[in-house]
């Protein structure tokens, strides 16, 4: 016996493919991670701290 391809099954794939092409919320984190980047740089004591 075969099963059939319903209109769910088609809604149901549909929508599992649109949620895996979501973008990730990722660019808070990478400003929040360039920001923290920045200041270590530009901070004198964190590099004597380092040698």
């Amino acid at each position: 016996m075969t099963t059939h391809f319903t209109d769910r099954d088609e809604r149901l794939w549909q929508r599992h493919a649109e949620e895996s092409a979501r973008p990730l919320p990722m660019g808070s984190w990478l400003r929040t991670l360039r920001g923290t980047l920045r200041s270590r740089r530009s901070d004198p004591r964190t590099a004597e701290e380092a040698t």
